[in-house]
């Protein structure tokens, strides 16, 4: 009987994540992530998962980062909550930040009969002064359990790319959007 407790315990050692994230805060995690060549970190609830193994990665693939929390007792198999992490590239008529962020809520107010504007103000994450949005929405959210969300997007400049940080909820867990995103854009970095 004892052997195989400790054959179990000398398997379990040797097993690791490579995935670079650490505990931080109680109840937190700490990503380093690459996307595009670029190196930053952020803090995200341990109740996440990741959509794919290698989200972190720079992949060459999907650039996103795809972070996903299923309410307990939930059996949809879609998420209840989402965290996105995208860098994209300036196009004609979003060149920056606040371009992005305009046409973003143009095209909801337009294609969005329940589209509302809940918040928009100026932000800073990373040492970056960025556009914040925060609105409801019923056109987004692939991944989620209901179309009806309530979603608070920043729009950032660096490095060339317009980096969208998001998170987005079901209506119904929405007094959990802001905390989420608070402190993802309160601990997100840029490492290069």
């Amino acid at each position: 009987m004892v052997i195989p407790l400790v054959i179990s315990v000398v398997l379990l050692a040797g097993c690791t994540d490579t995935e670079p994230t650490t505990t931080t805060n109680i109840g937190y995690l700490k990503a380093t992530a690459t996307k595009l060549g670029i190196n930053f970190t952020f803090e995200y609830p341990d109740s996440y998962i990741k959509l794919t193994p290698v989200a972190f990665e720079d992949t060459g693939g999907d650039n996103s980062i795809n972070l996903l929390y299923v309410e307990p007792g939930t059996a949809e198999g879609k998420a209840d909550k989402q965290i996105q992490i995208i860098p994209l590239a300036p196009i004609k008529g979003r060149p920056n930040a606040v371009a992005w962020a305009n046409e973003h809520i143009t095209i909801l107010e337009i294609n969005d009969e329940e589209f509302e504007l809940i918040e928009r103000s100026t932000i800073e994450v990373a040492g970056i002064s960025g556009e914040m949005i925060a609105y409801k929405c019923s056109i987004l959210g692939n991944y989620m359990n209901s179309p009806n969300l309530i979603i608070r997007d920043v729009y950032l400049d660096y490095q060339g790319y317009i980096w969208k940080i998001s998170v987005l909820s079901i209506t119904e867990l929405g007094a959990q959007v802001e905390p989420d995103f608070d402190h993802l854009t309160d601990t997100f970095d840029f490492l290069d």
